[in-house]
């Protein structure tokens, strides 16, 4: 199964980094242990740091090849309200060393790990993330989080949904502007589908979507907590292959959201015997 987009000039983001900042969302049951897991993908120990402003959390730590360190939060450390601005954890590798960095919440039924993503500079030092997420479900929210790297960090944020961006209402299709500084936090949560809601930032933020739970179909009972890092839009990719599980005996579902208007996507599967099935083309608009 073959997915090529056409649009705009991209380049690929490494996973690999000296700084991470990650924001876990409300599980199921608010019950969940959150852990953050580092390892370093060089040859020699990486010395770093992982924080909070929350409970003013600081511990030092060192990744050694091979082995990897795991930190567990209690759940007070969940983003849970739109004016929740110190939730975020931070880890920061010493000097220029790399380190490899991803979460998971761990509620019973419900779990769901994330890669971390570390800051990436454009070229034009403007930085737009668009939301990507499966239909929501039920009572469950879905959610934004979003992290400043630096000081004075604008951001103009356009929902696709009515919604509450810090205390102010914003209408779907209306944009605010908010300011965060270093290590801050801004919740997004609603019910709803937040896919679409755009981002357009002066410097590198975290960005984080997800649900509460969710049924992937929605017509099948049993939730799931889902939760992923999305880099900017600038670094999104123009082709993607996948491959089923061999003992899957129903489909897989995709969710294509173009980072540009006009965007053609096609699509082409293979067949188990190796030959071309269906070739499908149509365009789609940004979000």
């Amino acid at each position: 199964f073959l997915i090529v987009a056409h649009f705009g000039a991209c380049r690929a983001q490494s996973n690999e980094g000296n700084e991470f900042a990650l924001v876990f969302f409300d599980n199921r049951k608010l019950q969940a242990p959150l852990t953050v897991f580092v390892t370093t993908p060089e040859d020699n120990p990486v010395s770093f740091t992982i924080s909070s402003q929350f409970e003013e959390f600081y511990e030092e730590g060192v990744a050694m090849p091979g082995q990897v360190n795991y930190y567990i939060f209690n759940h007070s450390f969940t983003l849970l309200t739109t004016t929740d601005r110190g939730k975020a954890i931070i880890v920061k590798a010493q000097g220029d060393h790399k380190l490899v960095v991803y979460g998971a919440n761990e509620e019973r039924l419900s779990t769901d790990a994330f890669l971390a993503l570390p800051p990436v500079r454009t070229v034009s030092g403007t930085y737009k993330y668009i939301t990507a997420m499966a239909t929501p479900w039920g009572r469950f929210a879905s959610f934004i989080g979003i992290v400043a790297f630096e000081d004075n960090t604008i951001m103009s944020i356009t929902p696709s949904i009515n919604t509450t961006i810090g205390s102010t209402f914003t209408a779907a299709g209306t944009t605010t502007q908010i300011t965060l500084h270093k290590y801050d936090s801004l919740l997004i949560r609603q019910k709803g589908d937040l896919t679409g809601t755009r981002v357009i930032s002066d410097k590198p933020i975290s960005f984080t979507t997800g649900h509460q739970c969710t049924n992937v179909p929605p017509d099948v009972i049993a939730c799931d907590h889902l939760v992923e890092q999305i880099p900017p839009v600038q670094n999104w990719g123009k082709r993607f292959a996948t491959v089923p599980l061999k003992t899957r005996q129903v489909y897989d579902r995709f969710k294509i959201v173009a980072g540009e208007d006009f965007t053609t996507v096609q699509i082409e599967c293979t067949q188990s015997d190796g030959q071309s099935g269906n070739l499908t083309s149509f365009i789609l608009q940004e979000g």
